[in-house]
């Protein structure tokens, strides 16, 4: 007997809280529906946002532009959210991370040859080592730089100026400096490196 009553009785208290959270979800106005992930998409009546989740109710009286933040029960266990207290503390400094060294590349120089030769004597033997403004690297031969040289003097030696000048421009053409071909017109000597 004692069994049954208290069987009955939990079982009104049931009902009659159910009944209670039913009374005071109806007596809440809605104003509108919203989709979950995008508050600015609005709907009057109940259905799906544009990323297939149901719309959530606002209700009256509740404050759009206040400090809270609110998330409805629904959603707070459909995304397993945890809340804890805030505390003061000290937060670890310790980053384990993975990152790359690389060279300063508005500090790097690339060297290139206009012309096909051998590199005679090298100066710089190790990549990363360091090297100063006009500070020679190597010592270059090229069979096709000491034909232009060459070309070059007999022009002179002709006093042709279309053929001084042409051979002029195919000095320079092949990285050769004005001041470098200045020297050569004055000394009148093949260089066999450069």
């Amino acid at each position: 007997m004692k069994t049954r009553l208290m069987t009955v009785v939990l079982a009104f208290l049931i009902v009659a809280e159910s009944f209670a959270l039913a009374t005071e979800e109806s007596e809440k106005e809605i104003l509108y529906w919203v989709a979950p992930m995008d508050p600015n998409y609005r709907r009057d009546e109940p259905g799906k946002s544009p990323m297939g989740m149901d719309l959530i109710p606002v209700y009256a009286g509740a404050d759009e532009e206040g400090n809270d933040v609110r998330i409805s029960p629904a959603v707070v266990q459909n995304l397993g959210v945890r809340t804890a207290a805030a505390e003061q503390g000290t937060l670890s400094r310790l980053v384990d991370t993975v990152g790359y060294i690389d060279y300063d590349e508005s500090k790097v120089s690339h060297l290139h040859m206009r012309v096909s030769g051998w590199i005679e004597n090298l100066s710089v033997k190790s990549e990363g080592e360091r090297v100063s403004k006009n500070q020679r690297l190597f010592n270059l031969y090229s069979p096709d730089l000491v034909n232009a040289q060459e070309e070059f003097l007999r022009a002179l030696n002709s006093g042709n100026q279309g053929l001084i000048q042409a051979s002029r421009e195919r000095l320079n053409a092949l990285g050769i400096s004005r001041g470098d071909i200045t020297r050569l017109e004055n000394r009148r000597k093949v260089r066999q490196t450069v």
